[in-house]
């Protein structure tokens, strides 16, 4: 069971991110980008990479969204610079499992990321911690 201050903590970093977001702009050179829509609670994000020899080199995101779903573009578009694109479903699949089952231990690769599993005691809103996932999951996508 984790303890009330690390919960607090979490929480408090999941503030920090919705006040303060990261990355929250277009990205004119953006190579690779995709929208993700959750009619449920009206997020409505685009999530913009911009990837050389397979690495993110940049990613932002812009739109309207909820508090969870700003906190974690925020926390993802810092995290992914410099990782491969190949690897990127790999991540989000580990995302998931930190969301979906709360004794998965923290991911020491995901940092602050961690904190976004306190919205595992909220089942409808882990809907909205994973749709930057999905959305950048998308963006790099071959088109079908």
């Amino acid at each position: 069971m984790r303890s009330m201050a690390l919960v607090e903590l979490y929480q408090q970093v999941i503030l920090d991110h919705n006040r303060t977001p990261r990355n929250r702009r277009e990205l004119p050179a953006a190579t690779h980008r995709a929208r993700g829509l959750d009619a449920l609670c009206g997020d409505d994000l685009i999530v913009e990479l911009t990837v050389e020899d397979g690495r993110i080199e940049d990613a932002g995101w812009h739109g309207e969204a909820c508090a969870v779903t700003t906190a974690s573009a925020s926390m993802l578009t810092e995290w992914l610079r410099g990782r491969s694109v190949d690897g990127l479903a790999n991540d989000a699949a580990r995302f998931r499992a930190l969301l979906e089952d709360p004794e998965h231990p923290d991911d020491g690769e995901f940092n602050e990321i961690n904190c976004l599993r306190a919205v595992s005691k909220f089942p409808s809103r882990v809907r909205n911690a994973l749709l930057p996932w999905e959305t950048a999951l998308d963006a790099v996508s071959p088109r079908r």
